[in-house]
């Protein structure tokens, strides 16, 4: 290395390269991703914006940015917006070359995941040499393959959507340190059975993944999904219940008018419950399944709200669970 390589020493960045490489979470590793740069390029102005619709025109989110003190933030509540001439730029040029672009006083460098580019590195810094360019370049790939790995441990292989751990995790998280107002959803598709003794498996999965993609397209900017087991998803929406319930309606409505190839008409029942910050998992999980269950007892292809069936006296109150206890 010539003169021009920044001052941190190897075993800082392997240090740092290694604490990337142990995390678990997304925006974790998002936060190991700037601070391995950061130590690299000896920069203290490095942000980090997602990325949405690449292909066309491209809108950013603020993911991670530096502070003043060198520490990284995460901010919350940024919502997307048009990518500036720099940033579009960028984002254009990564689509043919993956390696960093310098432009002015500043580094881009596009990150992708599945052959799609979901995030943009700003780094404020001077030119680089070849060898540091190169060395850019392989952080990333290490960040990408690892962003990879993480994708598919919390994905369901079949529909793509989030898995029953990343499910488990999710609610746990809600519960522990409850912020905003949110709904558990249940959702199953009715007869799914019959579908799969009729047309077999094939056509069966056609039709979870269809429902799958309608759930994405009806909800997928409100809520995180989940293939919760079988033909069950679990939707947690950030809404009180009334917003929810309209969400969730319109939802049954999409796929009950939907033509399935092969099936026709299928329906799904849903059953929801306000996420109490006091309860345990295994509490609001069994509400929600009360909830779908009535649907399913009493009609099919509707959706029932727990704290309505108990107020009408459709359903007992349920045995609250205490103390420390096992979701599962």
């Amino acid at each position: 290395m010539d003169q021009h390589f920044p001052p941190a020493s190897i075993a800082t960045l392997m240090e740092q390269m290694a604490k990337m490489t142990s995390q678990r979470e997304q925006r974790e590793l998002e936060r190991a991703l700037l601070e391995l740069v950061g130590a690299f390029l000896q920069s203290s102005s490095i942000t980090l914006y997602g990325v949405r619709h690449a292909e066309s025109l491209p809108e950013l989110k603020l993911l991670q940015v530096s502070g003043e003190d060198d520490s990284l933030i995460s901010p919350e509540g940024c919502g997307w917006l048009p990518a500036g001439d720099d940033a579009r730029k960028a984002i254009a040029i990564g689509r043919d070359n993956r390696g960093p672009w310098e432009y002015g006083e500043h580094i881009w460098q596009v990150i992708y995941q599945k052959n799609n580019i979901i995030a943009l590195l700003q780094i404020e810094h001077g030119p680089l040499e070849p060898e540091e360019l190169g060395f850019l370049t392989g952080m990333v790939r290490i960040h990408e393959n690892y962003l990879r790995l993480l994708y598919d441990a919390e994905r369901d292989m079949l529909t793509g959507l989030l898995n029953r751990r990343s499910f488990d995790a999710r609610l746990y998280e809600l519960l522990d340190k409850p912020d905003y107002q949110h709904t558990l959803a249940l959702v199953d598709i009715d007869h799914f059975k019959l579908v799969n003794d009729r047309y077999g498996h094939i056509v069966g999965d056609e039709v979870l993944l269809l429902v799958a993609h309608h759930m994405e397209q009806v909800l997928g900017l409100h809520a995180q999904l989940y293939r919760y087991g079988g033909e069950e998803f679990g939707i947690i929406l950030r809404d009180e219940p009334q917003l929810a319930m309209a969400r969730l309606e319109a939802l049954r409505e999409n796929i009950a008018t939907f033509n399935f190839p092969q099936v026709g008409q299928v329906s799904i029942s849903i059953g929801y419950v306000l996420i109490d910050g006091q309860m345990l998992p295994a509490n609001v999980v069994e509400q929600a399944d009360r909830a779908l269950y009535y649907a399913k007892e009493n009609g099919r292809n509707q959706t029932c709200a727990y704290s309505q069936l108990l107020q009408r006296g459709k359903i007992q109150p349920q045995q609250v669970y205490e103390g420390d206890i096992e979701l599962f």
